[in-house]
């Protein structure tokens, strides 16, 4: 298991037994905080990228995730069958994704489907709909 793999399956474990309202302090415990869960969540998220469903086409999703902290603004980006991370606010997103930190890490594992959170008012969407769509269209996310 790679190191990636392993910090991953420590942060599920922390989302199926530390309650919601209690998870932003214990990852903020953890080596690295909040930024290194998200950075890790991010990658994963771009690992996940399945160039051949996104052909032809290309966008971009900004997150706002409200934390204790502060705002953590990060961004992936699909483009020419490439998908790219990185952290702050891209100059001209198609859809803005905001959600509170707990629910982020939830969703990043793979233990909150994003439709659910949409429905359930866990994530607003501004920008394009279509958009919202496409995270779970172009990206393979394994059961976990």
């Amino acid at each position: 298991m790679s190191v990636q793999q392993e910090q991953v399956t420590e942060l599920i474990e922390l989302v199926e037994t530390v309650p919601s309202k209690q998870l932003e302090a214990a990852v903020a415990e953890r080596d690295g905080g909040l930024d290194a869960a998200l950075t890790l969540i991010f990658e994963l998220l771009v690992s996940e990228f399945n160039p051949k469903k996104a052909e032809g086409q290309k966008g971009v999703f900004q997150f706002d995730i409200a934390s204790s902290e502060g705002q953590k603004l990060h961004y992936v980006a699909v483009e020419a069958g490439d998908c790219r991370t990185d952290k702050g606010q891209h100059d001209a997103p198609d859809i803005t994704i905001g959600i509170k930190f707990p629910d982020m890490l939830a969703m990043g594992v793979g233990k909150l489907p994003g439709a659910k959170a949409f429905l359930t008012g866990k994530l607003k969407l501004r920008g394009s709909p279509l958009m919202g769509t496409k995270l779970g269209e172009w990206f393979d996310h394994p059961e976990v």
